[in-house]
């Protein structure tokens, strides 16, 4: 069930990630948007900003969310997950991981059910993109 701000999202898709920079594996929930996340250079990006997060919380905390989060730790047992992370990006072409604008948030997870928020205190990545926040 798609708000306002969902509406034109991509449907969710889960699967494991690894990350060298702390040596952990997360379920991970991509979602795209064919359209801009947000104006970086508006006055209210802040605001902007923190409608997508509550979305993406929204989207998060689904009971369908925590069941394919569940499937996706199921596999490749031998790499447990230690958490969760939702990823929603805009593609520059319309494509994945060719982000030009992306959102991502941590979440506690213990295989089965995604848990509360951890904050990263909304770092701004460097790199080729437009413009990549971590909550």
């Amino acid at each position: 069930m798609a708000t306002f701000v969902s509406d034109h999202w991509h449907p969710p898709q889960f699967s494991k990630i690894y990350d060298p920079r702390d040596g952990k594996t997360r379920v991970a929930m991509l979602i795209t948007s064919p359209e801009p996340l947000f104006n970086p250079d508006a006055m209210n990006v802040r605001s902007q900003i923190d409608a997508l997060a509550t979305e993406i919380d929204r989207i998060t905390h689904c009971k369908w969310t925590s069941q394919e989060a569940a499937s996706a730790a199921a596999l490749f047992p031998a790499h447990p997950s230690t958490g969760f992370v939702a990823i929603l990006e805009h593609g520059s072409n319309g494509a994945y991981a060719t982000q030009a604008q992306r959102i991502k948030a941590y979440y506690a997870f213990d295989a089965e059910r995604i848990g509360a928020f951890e904050s990263r205190g909304m770092l701004i990545e460097d790199g080729d993109s437009d413009w990549c926040l971590t909550l």
